[in-house]
C-alpha cells in the first residue's frame, strides 16, 4: 500500500547548515508537544548512537503511553552554509492507536538555502493498513498537518537561536 503524504514548509533567517545543526540534535521532547489528541513525545530509549549515521535505531517514547521505533537512513548535513541538508527516518513499531491504523512511515527533512537565510521542510508519509487510508487521509490528516505546521513552527524558532 502507498503512503499517505504531508508536508509542511517554512522560512527561516539563518543558513540552512546552521538551522540543521540547532535542529537536528535537539531534544524532541523540546519540539513536538501534545496537540489535540496527538501526544506530546516525552522521551527516547534504545538509542544505537548518536543519531547521526545511517541504521541507527531509538526507541520515541509518547505522553499517552504508546511508542514507536526510528531508523535513520539520511544524515546529510549541509557541508557549508549555503548548501542543502537532509534527515531522514522510518518509523516502525506502532503500538496504541497509530499500531491500529497504520504500519508504518516515513519522515524526510530537508533544509535548503533561500534569500535572508533558508527553508525547512518536513514531509511525513504514513503506510495505512488495509482498509484504513480514508481513515488516515481524512480524519487522521487533517489534525497531523495542524501538529506538523505547529512543530515545525517550534523548529524554525530554535533555528533562529530561540532556546
Amino acid at each position: 500500500m502507498e503512503f499517505v503524504e504531508f508536508s509542511v514548509i517554512g522560512d527561516t533567517a539563518v543558513d540552512a547548515q546552521r538551522a540543521f545543526d540547532r535542529v537536528v540534535p535537539r531534544d524532541d521532547s523540546t519540539l513536538f508537544h501534545r496537540f489535540l489528541v496527538i501526544p506530546a513525545v516525552t522521551g527516547v530509549s534504545e538509542q544505537t548512537g548518536p543519531w547521526t549515521r545511517p541504521g541507527e535505531q531509538r526507541t520515541v517514547h509518547l505522553s499517552d503511553g504508546s511508542r514507536f521505533r526510528e531508523h535513520l537512513v539520511r544524515y546529510d548535513r549541509p557541508p557549508a552554509p549555503d548548501a542543502r541538508g537532509r534527515f531522514d527516518y522510518d518509523v516502525t513499531d506502532y503500538t496504541k492507536v497509530l499500531g491500529r491504523l497504520v504500519s508504518d512511515a516515513r519522515a524526510r527533512w530537508e533544509f535548503a538555502p533561500a534569500a535572508g537565510g533558508s527553508t525547512i521542510r518536513w514531509s511525513y508519509g504514513f503506510r495505512p493498513l488495509p482498509r484504513r487510508r480514508a481513515l488516515v487521509a481524512r480524519v487522521i490528516g487533517p489534525i497531523w498537518m495542524a501538529y506538523m505546521r505547529r512543530g515545525l513552527a517550534e523548529c524554525i524558532r530554535v533555528a533562529e537561536g530561540g532556546a
